[in-house]
């Protein structure tokens, strides 16, 4: 059984959920960590929980979305993370990639702010790090982090190596399919204890799907290919993604 650590499915209709769901589950996808990337997002996340026993959740303010936020965004993230299905803080982080976001300068504050959150209520952290991962690396040591999760990385080994030696995760998407990407020369110097795969839904559909909207059941794909990466069976694979997860979020494995 597989475990999409991140995926997005706030936007998606009942219908389009519960199909989502019952693919999913048909697709060998035993659990699917929804993320949200604000507070009504996140309320969504919320819902959707509830309903699936499936989902559990990540609530955060992503940094492309933190200009949207009210002035009591972190009293309402702090009550949400009191509900037993939300086992993260995120998406957060910092995002240099794309002139169109927020600057890093404001992304900061939020950042360091929701690191704090999520160190107070001894959850991991979701990290966004796209063009930042060094710095958002080093930010999580200088914040006493112990928990995080680099998701989607896209970094060198230098960034992958700094992650690793602060105790951290990496978590690898649809990308290592893409036939230009260089995550497949990377991915067996990263130890194996410290991967995990996720889909990132709706963006970045693997190939042979690739232009097309992403969703949880695609996941064996990405799984597939990380076994053929690593050169070890899928059944094996499962098992050491499943307890590097139960590790990371400090999970009982059910």
């Amino acid at each position: 059984m597989w475990i999409d650590t991140h995926a997005h499915l706030f936007d998606l209709t009942s219908e389009q959920l519960d199909k989502t769901i019952n693919e999913a589950v048909q697709s060998s996808v035993s659990l699917i960590i929804s993320t949200a990337v604000d507070i009504e997002t996140g309320k969504k996340v919320l819902e959707h929980c509830a309903r699936f026993p499936v989902l559990s959740g990540a609530i955060g303010i992503s940094p492309f979305d933190i200009e949207n936020q009210d002035n009591n965004w972190n009293i309402k993230l702090r009550s949400m993370l009191k509900e037993p299905k939300i086992i993260a803080v995120g998406e957060i982080g910092l995002d240099s990639s794309n002139p169109k976001y927020p600057s890093v300068e404001k992304q900061l504050p939020f950042f360091i702010e929701q690191l704090s959150i999520a160190k107070e209520f001894e959850v991991p952290a979701i990290i966004h790090s796209r063009g930042a991962e060094q710095s958002a690396a080093d930010i999580c040591r200088k914040e006493e982090i112990k928990h995080a999760v680099f998701h989607c990385f896209t970094g060198d080994y230098s960034a992958a190596k700094k992650i690793l030696d602060l105790g951290y995760y990496l978590s690898f998407s649809g990308i290592i399919t893409f036939k230009n990407s260089d995550l497949p020369s990377l991915i067996p110097k990263i130890p194996i204890d410290r991967i995990l795969i996720e889909t990132d839904s709706p963006y970045l559909a693997p190939v042979p799907f690739r232009g097309k909207q992403n969703k949880p059941s695609f996941l064996p794909v990405i799984g597939a290919q990380l076994a053929q990466i690593l050169s070890i069976n899928v059944s094996d694979l499962q098992l050491i993604l499943r307890k590097n997860f139960n590790t990371c979020f400090r999970m009982i494995d059910k």
